[in-house]
């Protein structure tokens, strides 16, 4: 295991001036994110959340004599709701609810210690919450950046807790997302994890863990181990198991370039075959005076060989020189294919820069390939000069 990162999930409601949406909270903690997933690497513009969370007030219990007052203005708040709801409110009888009447009076006062209770169990963050918000989500509310690219504004997040209490919290946006995912780029919005725990009251709870290993052939037997720990109650899967198309798609990628790779192999070889067939007829007299003068067949076979070799090195250098030139500028710079549109693969967003990658296998490789090729392909025109008769061959020529 490399790095881990918790996350936490909910679910609600974001409001700007007259625009609002349904939105996914997700809670990351912002380095442990950047160390498993290139989700920092998707900040279009903005900056990346703080490594330290919002602070809050501390929460304070309820005395016995709070707890009495708080069922009393319950009591009451669902006996006028309950009037009101009837008609009964209206009745002759009633008190005149009007600005400045005694009623008033009593439930503007009932309303100031509600929010008062309300305040001491769950406490509002010290300021706005900082958030970063999907791209098409904050084309959607109006959210854009200053004209020096700078964001900070408001919007207002309503949202229920574990609890069943609604919870309206401002938020300050800090930038915007582009995963390339268009559900998640619609309606995701990115806090702190201690945040986002916070809100929904459950403090140090995560819905899952993201794990990243040093090697992506490790993921099924880390899983496994997981899940043998973990036991029943957790639910442990590799990637390939959370998305076996993609997992599909790739073998079929790998499958159609080894059959590329094998069709230019297979051309390479015959070009190696075809030259030095070439080679050996033209050289006829030559090889027949060699073997006049006592040179043996496994050394005529040795001599092609080692020719066919010479001519695959001095070739496979400047064919090499040109790739380490080329895979340099594919991975610094790469092939931009933004402007043929956006491209998704199973739902999942592709970068619109096409990059290569050098590896130690990329290049030893094509050369064990290319050397094995181009020696089986020699084999042919060696055995062929081996077996020419000296006489025969002179006579040839």
């Amino acid at each position: 295991v490399a790095a881990a990162s918790p996350r936490l999930y909910g679910f609600a409601y974001l409001n700007r001036a007259e625009r609002s949406s349904g939105v996914q909270v997700m809670g990351i903690d912002p380095i442990a994110e950047s160390r498993v997933t290139v989700l920092e690497r998707k900040l279009l513009s903005g900056r990346w959340l703080d490594a330290a969370p919002t602070p809050w007030a501390r929460s304070l219990a309820l005395d016995e004599g709070e707890i009495a007052q708080d069922r009393e203005l319950t009591e009451r708040a669902v006996d006028a709701a309950f009037l009101s709801a009837t008609g009964m409110a209206s009745a002759p009888a009633a008190e005149p609810s009007g600005s400045g009447s005694p009623a008033a009076t009593i439930a503007d006062e009932d309303e100031k210690r509600s929010l008062a209770f309300a305040g001491q169990l769950a406490p509002q963050p010290d300021r706005p919450l900082p958030a970063l918000l999907g791209a098409t989500l904050a084309a959607n509310l109006g959210l854009a950046a200053d004209p020096e690219g700078r964001w900070g504004q408001r919007a207002t997040l309503l949202l229920e807790s574990a609890s069943g209490a609604q919870t309206l919290l401002e938020l300050e946006v800090r930038g915007i997302v582009a995963t390339g995912v268009d559900q998640v780029d619609r309606s995701r919005v990115i806090m702190h994890v201690a945040d986002v725990q916070r809100m929904l009251d459950v403090p140090g709870s995560a819905h899952e863990i993201a794990v990243r290993l040093v090697a992506p052939k490790l993921a099924q037997p880390v899983a496994d181990r997981l899940q043998q720990r973990l036991g029943a109650g957790t639910s442990v899967r590799s990637w390939s198991q959370l998305r076996p198309d993609v997992q599909a798609l790739i073998l079929a990628n790998r499958a159609l370039i080894g059959t590329l790779a094998f069709i230019i192999f297979l051309v390479a070889g015959f070009g190696v075959l075809n030259t030095m067939l070439v080679a050996v007829v033209e050289r006829q007299h030559e090889l027949s005076l060699l073997k006049a003068l006592g040179l043996s067949a496994r050394a005529v076979v040795g001599l092609v060989v080692s020719e066919t070799a010479l001519l695959c090195l001095a070739a496979g250098t400047i064919g090499m020189a040109f790739g380490l030139v080329l895979i340099g500028w594919l991975q610094t710079t790469g092939i931009d294919i933004s402007r043929f549109g956006d491209f998704t693969l199973s739902g999942v967003g592709m970068t619109p820069v096409l990059r290569g990658r050098l590896s130690a296998l990329g290049i030893g490789l094509p050369i064990v390939f290319l050397a094995l090729v181009a020696l089986l392909a020699a084999l042919v025109p060696a055995i062929r000069a081996a077996r020419l008769a000296p006489a025969a061959g002179m006579r040839t020529a």
